[in-house]
């Protein structure tokens, strides 16, 4: 093969390549960095190779080429600069049978480097012998096999509940037992913070921006201050620049309810080692194993407002922020009401309909307009209803709020289980059609191509249909009203006593979302019903309230009455 450069190699570098991964680790102290390098110094000295340099990949599998210290030794050889290439034996410079031949049989050659595996016996300027090629094939097979006895190992692993991941920021492995987190206090203060501002309607945005701005240490970084060597980014222009994607990541992480969540990912073999996520039904969760940093009510509202998309306070002019931002939505099209301002008059701002046609070039047919000021007097006085009812009988309030919360629970169960008993129903019977393609195609019944048809088209229906039985079947689990979620909801209603306004924090805590209807009628006739849905309560209607007008000010000439028809009612 016709060469780029000399073989003559003096004057040029002696690459001293070291890996070390996990799958090596049962090997013993033979195949530790350290003991690599010294091998391999005293080799070098031995033949009386200078210039030396060492490439070494800690903690990276040699089932595949993708390590940062391999892509930097083949940038230099392609650049001339390597003369020779010294390992401590074939299986350090990788397990994959083809990268490992277009090494030896492409690379080293074209550019003209010796290659040297001291255990092994190869030194190409003695000629490559046949044995190679077996090796290197055996080299894969031993990473195939540790890597089957691994995965097993994770499994029975996972199954009994033990971490199969490195614990969240706010939590450290126990020194005492490794399979054990413990709360690491200063971190968990941050977690803390992170879901507290949440919970106030700040968007995940912001909150980076706030631990930035505080100097609050990222992750990682954190983590190298303390001695822990984990994955990710290790330099940082700016150690305290938070991410809006770390914060949205954080609160997802059931972990922090003291959960382990195990099975969340996996990868396709030994060769392939990106993670891939696997659907939530694989996930095998421990619920309670080690002590939790956020209580499992508040991680649970926050995974409810995230499952409904942003919700924090818009800002208008003045730095005036709207708290009903993420509430709204419109009951003919189920969009959201967007948040304005009026261009000729600042001081007056209102919503309505994201998806109305004429001017956002949607398809509702109704604006669905509603004053901020006239909407905030509407939820006030009936949070106000709520807290004169709560304060006169408390014993008469919860008792309506459970009768009303099961009925409607029973109501929706009854609905569920209609749909369910219709998708298992078909499910069996899409299996049992699956069988019968097999059948005809194995008796000559039908040919190859409509066989594989058919079965393309049942597997595909039956996935749709097992993942819809299985949010049929979770919803089904989640509608339980606990003394717990009313004790939460009237705790809400008293702290609104105290407060007797409208903060992020307490329509988090109280209000699931509001609907604004088209306003019928002009002037003093003008009527528009709003309806209110709470959280945690199922439906409630409060009965035997009377219609009110609404006077808004919008600092202009004439006053704007609005008679509101505020029929109250609780989501479960």
């Amino acid at each position: 093969m016709q060469t780029k450069f000399k073989t003559k190699n003096e004057n040029k570098i002696t690459a001293l390549y070291c890996r070390l991964s996990r799958e090596d680790g049962d090997e013993g102290e033979s195949n530790s960095i350290g003991n690599q390098k010294k091998m391999l110094a005293l080799k070098a000295k031995e033949l009386g190779l200078g210039n030396i340099e060492y490439y070494v990949d800690d903690g990276y599998t040699g089932t595949n080429f993708n390590r940062p210290d391999y892509n930097r030794l083949k940038a230099d050889i392609m650049e001339g600069r390597i003369g020779t290439v010294l390992v401590k034996d074939l299986s350090r410079l990788g397990r994959d049978y083809v990268g490992m031949g277009y090494c030896i049989e492409e690379l080293f050659p074209t550019y003209g480097v010796r290659f040297i595996a001291m255990t092994d016996g190869v030194d190409s300027n003695e000629g490559m012998n046949d044995i190679i090629p077996f090796k290197n094939i055996m080299n894969e097979m031993y990473a195939k096999d540790i890597s089957k006895k691994v995965r097993s190992a994770h499994k029975i692993r996972g199954q009994l509940g033990i971490p199969l991941g490195q614990p969240p920021y706010g939590y450290i492995k126990d020194p005492e037992n490794k399979n054990r987190w413990i709360v690491d206090q200063e971190a968990s203060k941050i977690v803390k913070r992170i879901f507290r501002m949440f919970l106030e309607g700040k968007g995940a945005e912001t909150i980076a921006h706030a631990l930035s701005e505080d100097h609050i240490l990222y992750p990682t970084e954190y983590w190298r201050t303390k001695g822990i060597n984990r994955g990710g980014k290790k330099v940082y222009t700016d150690p305290y620049r938070w991410n809006d994607s770390t914060i949205a990541k954080m609160l997802t992480r059931q972990e922090y309810c003291g959960d382990v969540v195990n099975f969340k990912t996996w990868s396709l073999d030994f060769k392939h080692k990106e993670r891939i996520d696997n659907p939530k039904e694989n996930w095998k969760i421990f619920k309670d194993v080690h002590e939790p940093i956020i209580d499992r009510e508040d991680f649970e509202k926050v995974q409810e407002f995230l499952s409904r998309g942003k919700r924090r306070p818009s800002k208008v002019k003045g730095n005036t922020p709207t708290v009903f931002n993420g509430y709204l939505y419109c009951p003919d099209c189920g969009r959201k009401l967007w948040f304005h301002t009026n261009t000729s008059n600042p001081s007056i701002h209102f919503f309505s309909c994201s998806n109305y046609e004429k001017d956002y070039r949607g398809t509702c047919k109704t604006r669905h307009y509603i004053r901020e000021e006239a909407l905030e007097m509407i939820v006030l006085n009936e949070l106000r209803y709520l807290a004169s009812f709560l304060k006169k009988d408390e014993a008469a309030f919860a008792k309506m709020m459970m009768e009303q919360a099961e009925a409607s629970i029973a109501e929706r169960q009854q609905e569920l289980q209609k749909e369910l008993e219709t998708d298992l129903g078909r499910k069996r019977t899409v299996e049992m059609l699956y069988e019968k393609c097999f059948e005809d195609n194995a008796t000559g019944k039908v040919t190859d191509d409509w066989f594989i048809h058919m079965t393309t088209k049942y597997s595909a229906e039956k996935e749709v249909l097992c993942r819809r039985i299985h949010d049929i079947q979770e919803e089904q689990r989640s509608l339980v009203i606990s003394e717990a979620s009313q004790e939460s909801f009237i705790s809400s209603v008293r702290k609104f006593m105290k407060i007797d306004k409208l903060t992020p924090t307490l329509m988090n805590e109280l209000i699931d979302r509001i609907e604004v209807y088209e306003a019928e009628g002009k002037g003093k006739n003008r009527t528009q019903r709003v309806v209110i849905f709470y959280r945690f309560i199922g439906d409630f209607l409060i009965l035997g309230r009377d219609n009110y007008c609404l006077t808004v000010d919008p600092q202009r000439e004439k006053t704007v009455h609005y008679t509101v028809d505020a029929v109250s009612e609780m989501a479960s």
